[in-house]
């Protein structure tokens, strides 16, 4: 999964709080899906109450449901109770509760705060529904746009803003995926979430980057590698289809002692290439 960044510029003021309002209304539909998840209520329950009592649409309501019953997963996985989970950060929430700050502090740490616990938006991809039903990238004019549903057939469409950094930028990968994708009716799904930072609005899309497909099987045979301590090396050895030992050698990665981190990178890739271009030539898997 690759998750990647961009910043959202609105044409107005009033379309931009627009979408604030509704982040409200989502973060605040997730919490109180949080506290009934707690007690016990139904899902489907919930996704027939939240639409209504929070403004938003019932993909939206449901996106709530399911980031809170995340949340509340990954507590009981980490071994934390839920029920002590402070939205908005608990260490920010001892911060504002602190008699020993300046006023200036106070106030920084409230708008941080609030931007955590009130600035979310969350919509989960769906290839039926053009990638994302709510949150949907699109070219407009030239541009990169995202279309936020805000309701009742209403739509905010933000300009987004992103750099390219370098050739091999994931940003490039995914605006290509996106291009073909309108042009040739072939969606693929993204998520979005939106998120609020210093009263800007950043969107964070998530999407499955395509494999290759696999050209080396284990049907000749396996090159397998293992890492020793003492002495420091990368040890191989070949085995034919039928588990025959063909080869075996050693790379000796002494020369990673005492460099810095860059160092160490650039020497593993370099170790990481001679073993693949080893089993290349013998058309053999990497185990």
């Amino acid at each position: 999964m690759i998750t990647l960044q961009c910043k959202l510029a609105f044409e107005s003021r009033e379309e931009k709080e627009k979408v604030l309002s509704l982040m409200r209304g989502f973060t605040s539909a997730q919490r109180y899906a949080y506290k009934r998840l707690l007690e016990g209520e139904d899902r489907n329950e919930l996704k027939k109450q939240i639409p209504g009592m929070f403004r938003i649409n019932t993909r939206y309501a449901d996106d709530a449901i399911l980031k809170a019953k995340a949340i509340i997963t990954s507590c009981r996985e980490r071994g934390q109770n839920p029920r002590k989970v402070v939205f908005g950060g608990r260490a920010l929430f001892e911060k504002l509760r602190s008699h020993h700050i300046s006023e200036k502090k106070k106030r920084a740490y409230k708008r941080e705060w609030r931007e955590k616990r009130q600035g979310s938006l969350y919509s989960r991809g769906d290839r039926s529904r053009r990638g994302n039903l709510n949150l949907r990238f699109l070219f407009e004019d030239e541009r990169i746009a995202l279309r936020i549903n805000t309701g009742d057939r209403d739509y905010v469409v933000a300009r987004v803003i992103r750099s390219v950094s370098r050739k091999k930028d994931k940003w490039i990968d995914f605006l290509c995926h996106l291009f073909i994708a309108e042009r040739g009716n072939e969606y693929f799904p993204y998520t979005v979430e939106l998120k609020l930072k210093d009263k800007e609005v950043y969107a964070f899309v998530s999407y499955e980057e395509a494999i290759p497909p696999k050209t080396l099987t284990r049907d000749r045979g396996v090159t397998g590698i293992d890492l020793n301590a003492s002495p420091f090396h990368l040890a191989w050895a070949e085995v034919d289809e039928d588990g025959n030992l063909k080869s075996y050698g050693r790379v000796d990665l002494s020369s990673l002692i005492g460099k810095n981190k860059n160092q160490r990178k650039n020497l593993l890739w370099e170790v990481a290439y001679e073993i693949i271009e080893l089993a290349k030539s013998k058309g053999r898997a990497i185990a």
